[in-house]
């Protein structure tokens, strides 16, 4: 498809996979998905398959340490050592700028994982609510198979969507896997507060890594808490400093944009 540019940087042939596990985290609502793929890519030191240029993506390049990239999709893979269950992780910079693009990569990714074989996905996104004071996080579950919502539910861990829309390629994906290729389809949602609907700054770590911990124990990761109370706050802190101090510079470099209307983070 023209609309796609795939940038491979490894083969990888389905054969050499076992039982392969594809877990999705794009970006959304407090970025909880993408953050906790994020955190798998670096645990388990996995390798990059490919990238994906897609022309519906933000029409800007993104600046990193003054290095210039394009916006694009990433697949990257890591093979079990105990030859039991290999792992997919796929992430983006962005979501599409559209409806129709959203769609249309999401199919186009869901047939780049059913070529490799993949057997099962798993997406991992924000649901949120009203939040109150209390640091609890609930995780619902919904899925393309009844028998996965059941084994979640039995662990007393996840609650049930009634009802709803998944947006973005979250949602996408596994059920376009399901409807063309019969690939089995999870999708986790951790609680996060409903401003994150409207503000694109926020980041939720809390509620990623409560994810993070439930996927380690029911698919028997080997995955290590490393982050304390402290540590998140920390880290929480942190971001919202660099996000201030840019917008910022944004202000102090920039005097006659009118970016009032817009947020200012679009700019970078």
């Amino acid at each position: 498809m023209s609309n796609f540019r795939l940038i491979q940087f490894e083969k990888l042939e389905p054969s050499t996979l076992h039982n392969p596990l594809c877990i999705i985290g794009m970006p959304g609502i407090a970025d909880i998905g993408k953050f906790a793929v994020d955190q798998l890519i670096g645990i388990f030191q996995a390798r990059k398959y490919c990238e994906i240029i897609f022309n519906d993506y933000p029409a800007g390049a993104i600046v990193d340490e003054s290095i210039l990239s394009t916006p694009k999709a990433e697949i990257l893979f890591h093979k079990d050592p105990k030859h039991i269950q290999d792992l997919l992780l796929i992430t983006a910079d962005a979501q599409a700028m559209s409806p129709r693009g959203i769609y249309e990569i999401s199919d186009y990714i869901a047939t780049i994982i059913q070529k490799l074989g993949v057997v099962k996905i798993l997406a991992l996104g924000a649901y949120p609510i009203k939040k109150n004071k209390s640091k609890h996080i609930d995780i619902y579950v919904t899925s393309t198979e009844t028998k996965f919502i059941n084994q979640f539910i039995e662990t007393g861990e996840t609650k049930l969507v009634k009802k709803g829309v998944i947006i973005g390629s979250n949602g996408l994906i596994p059920t376009l896997a399901k409807a063309r290729f019969g690939i089995e389809g999870i999708v986790l949602l951790a609680e996060t507060d409903n401003s994150a609907i409207m503000n694109d700054n926020m980041t939720d770590l809390q509620a990623s890594i409560q994810l993070l911990e439930l996927v380690s124990r029911f698919f028997s990761l080997p995955i290590k808490n490393n982050f304390s109370s402290n540590k998140i706050d920390e880290i929480t802190q942190d971001l919202e400093t660099k996000r201030k101090e840019l917008e910022k510079d944004l202000e102090n470099t920039q005097p006659h944009l009118e970016i009032a209307e817009v947020d200012k983070s679009i700019y970078i």
